[in-house]
């Protein structure tokens, strides 16, 4: 008898402990270490899963003069600025979307639900004047600004060149200090937009 209800026992047991495990190693792939949000491994999993039909985007977030932060305060400080960039990001997204961190200073928004190109535009200027709002790291007051590159594409392209057409719009905000909008896999159809309010 002790016997019989015992396997049963250290059955569940087991289950529950791999179920536990495989949860744990789930987000540990799927976190980004340093911030806690999500990584590119998790922007992968949620484009996976976004709908099939209509319209998608992604803006690809860079910090403008992050290394002078590294430089002025160190890297420790820099690290916390970037938490505090991501939680902020991460708070303000809507059902539907997913903010990670890529790598260093730059960050990714996924739009999985777009119901136009001006809903999109809309977000992007959302989400650009959340991160012109202050933070406050150490009790140090600051503006971390970021230059943001706004991509949209039918559902269903694949999400490499979605973050491509984002991250040259990315790299022409930082340079010309504007927003603009590409329509992925279809560079004749870009066009630029009026840029959100930005200060220094």
């Amino acid at each position: 008898m002790f016997a019989e209800l015992t396997l049963p026992l250290m059955t569940a047991g087991w289950a529950a402990a791999a179920t536990t495990a495989a949860a744990f190693l789930d987000r540990r792939l799927h976190t980004d270490e340093l911030t806690g949000i999500g990584n590119r491994a998790a922007l992968r999993r949620h484009a996976r899963r976004t709908r099939r039909s209509g319209l998608v985007g992604a803006l690809l977030i860079d910090l403008d003069h992050f290394k002078a932060i590294n430089d002025t305060h160190g890297h420790d400080f820099g690290n916390e600025v970037l938490a505090a960039v991501a939680t902020r990001l991460a708070e303000n997204t809507a059902p539907g979307e997913r903010a990670v961190r890529l790598h260093g200073d730059e960050f990714a928004v996924h739009l999985g639900h777009i119901g136009s190109r001006a809903a999109a535009k809309r977000r992007a200027d959302e989400i650009a004047q959340v991160l012109a709002e202050p933070l406050e790291v150490r009790g140090r007051r600051l503006t971390a600004l970021g230059s943001v590159g706004l991509a949209v594409a039918e559902a269903g392209a694949p999400l490499g060149e979605l973050l491509g057409a984002a991250d040259r719009r990315m790299y022409r905000a930082k340079h010309a200090q504007r927003s603009a909008v590409a329509l992925a896999g279809r560079p004749r159809r870009v066009r630029d937009l009026t840029p959100p309010d930005r200060t220094a």
